[in-house]
Order: structure tokens, then C-alpha cells, then sequence
């Protein structure tokens, strides 16, 4: 019995997506490599000086950096190093095997499901990297007197603690505004690429890649549908067995 090329399509993607998912997820911490690179580069051309230490832990964007406190008699130190903080890479990148999967999915040869893996892939690099260094941002820009009181609470130094997360959420506030970055501003950037770069960026990529096949689905045209090897065993749209 002949299927129609939607169910086809459905049926293989229902194969290739958990396939792809656990071939991303065994391979995080090579997902997470260029995303690390690239997002410590963007920052610091950003905010050149704001990270003093950043680097890869796994699927994790590791960073620390250093605020100013002067001014407060009866502190160690006029800095203070925030360290130990992380973003997970993951929650960011799960649109790379998403678009890996529906382009696995499609009625593609081998030959171009490859070249539209390396043009989608080297795109999600991109998206996820501005998710990551916004996610960087944002918690620098509204968590750093928080964490600065925490520290020095937790140190014993009560009421001074409060001072100084103020005075270092002070110092933050300065460098942010100096470059027209407000705290809004901030937590808007940070809230699009989290809820819209990841799921839309992976569905727009593999449509405008693949319109014809798209358009042989509306049209439920036998010709676009022909037979062929693949991953879905279905020849593209213009292409013989």
C-alpha cells in the first residue's frame, strides 16, 4: 500500500529525531566546543575585560570575574573574584539535532543531506552562541550583588556584605550603561534567544532548505516523492534514482 509523502515523512522523522538527540547528547562535550570558543570571543570584543577566567567544563561555559568594591573600610580587598559560575551549553543547543532530524528526515540524498548539515550547523553554532553569551550577560548584569552578598555573608561579614553587593552591583551597572545597555535591554536579548533563536532558527533553516520538497507535500505530486536512496530512502524533488 502507498503512503502519502507526509506520513512518510512523519514516520521517518519519528526515527531519525531520537537518533540524533542521543547522538547530541553523547557528543556534548564536542557540541559545547566551538560554543565556549566563540561566545568567550564575542564577550570579550563585547566587554573587553569583563571575564577574567573563561573556559569549557564539560557541556558548560565556566567564567569568573572581578568587581570592584572600594571604598568599604573593613574588606579584605578592593575586588572581589566571582568564580564557579556556568551556563549549560545544552539547554541553548538542543535546535542542532532538531534540524539534524528533519533534515535526516527528508527525501535528500546523501550528498546533500551532508552539505545541509554543515550550512544548517555552522548557523545554530552562531545562534547559540549569542544564547550563551546573553544567558553570560544577564547574570552578570542582575546577579552580581547578590552573589557578592552571599559570599561575603557567608564569610561573616553581615551588614558589610549588603554594602558591598551594592557597591558591586554598582560598578557592574557602570560598565553596562557606559555602552547603552540597560538592565531591560539586557533581559529582553537574554529572553529571545532563549525562547526564540533555538526552536524557530532550526524549523526557518530546514524550510528554506528544502522548499521544493515542502511544496511537493502541498501539492502531493508523485514526481517530487520518486524513490531513491537516502536516509529516508526517497529521492529529492528534480532528482533520478
Amino acid at each position: 500500500m502507498k503512503i502519502s509523502p507526509l506520513r512518510e515523512f512523519v514516520l521517518s522523522a519519528m526515527l531519525w529525531l531520537p537518533l540524533m538527540f542521543a547522538l547530541w547528547f553523547a557528543l556534548s562535550s564536542v557540541v559545547a566546543f566551538p560554543v565556549v570558543r566563540l561566545s568567550h570571543l564575542l564577550i570579550d570584543g563585547f566587554m573587553p575585560g569583563l571575564l577574567y577566567e573563561a573556559g569549557q567544563d564539560y557541556a558548560r561555559f565556566a567564567y569568573s570575574y572581578a568587581v570592584e568594591i572600594a571604598g568599604l573600610p573593613g574588606l579584605p580587598a578592593s575586588k572581589l573574584l566571582i568564580d564557579e559560575q556556568s551556563v549549560n551549553i545544552l539547554i541553548y543547543a538542543y535546535s542542532m539535532p532538531l534540524f539534524c532530524g528533519l533534515v535526516a528526515a527528508s527525501p535528500l540524498s546523501w550528498s546533500r543531506t551532508f552539505l545541509q548539515w554543515g550550512i544548517g550547523l555552522a548557523v545554530l553554532v552562531l545562534a547559540c552562541t549569542i544564547g550563551v553569551s546573553c544567558e553570560v550577560l544577564y547574570s552578570i548584569r542582575n546577579g552580581t550583588g547578590n552573589a557578592v552578598t552571599a559570599a561575603l555573608t557567608d564569610e561573616g561579614y553581615g551588614v558589610l556584605a549588603v554594602h558591598a553587593g551594592q557597591a558591586a552591583n554598582a560598578f557592574v551597572a557602570q560598565r553596562f550603561d557606559a555602552l547603552g545597555i540597560s538592565a531591560d535591554l539586557i533581559a529582553l536579548l537574554r529572553q529571545f534567544a532563549y525562547l526564540i533563536l533555538p526552536p524557530v532558527v532550526p524549523v526557518v533553516m530546514w524550510i528554506l532548505l528544502n522548499r521544493r520538497f515542502l511544496e511537493g507535500l502541498v501539492g502531493w505530486d508523485d514526481e517530487t516523492c520518486a524513490a531513491a536512496s537516502g536516509p529516508s530512502g526517497v529521492a529529492p524533488p528534480g532528482e533520478s534514482p
